[in-house]
């Protein structure tokens, strides 16, 4: 299942624009983030066959994944560091997340676990790459458009192609989300 008109998403990322007509068809979502005054956007695929087209070398986190959804940042491939994303590994975690610094090697990962006293948040655990917690239950909720800082014109582009949008943001760091998925 495509994005409707990922066209009109044209001129926000360099990196998404330059996908081609097959890595299109294979997106399920596009996540906009906006962290510390800088736009990069997360390309989302149901084929991991089309997740090495884009980023190359796939890491062995992400290769042995037992996940419907591959995500990369596309941004990060040049700018660094790299980061990816996968379904979550236990029935609470809904998101795992990858972070490599040079040559490959993981830095640290992170799990994010609904909250069960709250349908809004999620809670984020970090570890490094020898699986020490750096921290627990950072945390990411969802609300209305007032939670996106990035460029405007974005969310209405994009709810005008047809395309349903959910805002989180971080509550202790300048990082918020623009997760745009089919109507």
């Amino acid at each position: 299942m495509a994005l409707l008109n990922i066209n009109a998403l044209a001129g926000f990322s360099t990196a998404l624009d330059a996908l081609t007509d097959r890595q299109r068809a294979a997106l399920v979502e596009v996540v906009f983030c906006y962290r510390l005054g800088v736009l990069s956007a997360t390309a989302v695929f149901n084929d991991a066959e089309v997740l090495s087209e884009v980023a190359g070398q796939i890491p062995d986190e992400v290769a042995r994944a037992n996940t419907r959804r591959y995500g990369v940042d596309l941004e990060s491939r040049s700018a660094g560091p790299l980061r990816f994303y996968v379904d979550g590994d236990v029935p609470e975690a809904v998101l795992l997340g990858f972070t490599y610094a040079a040559m490959g090697k993981l830095a640290e990962w992170k799990r994010y676990r609904r909250d069960p006293d709250d349908k809004y948040r999620v809670l984020i655990d970090r570890y490094d790459a020898e699986d020490r917690v750096i921290s627990v239950g950072e945390i990411e909720r969802a609300g209305g458009p007032e939670l996106w800082k990035g460029p405007a014109d974005l969310t209405k582009i994009a709810i005008a192609a047809g395309m349903n949008a959910i805002f989180l943001a971080k509550e202790a760091k300048d990082q918020n989300y623009l997760r745009l998925l089919p109507s």
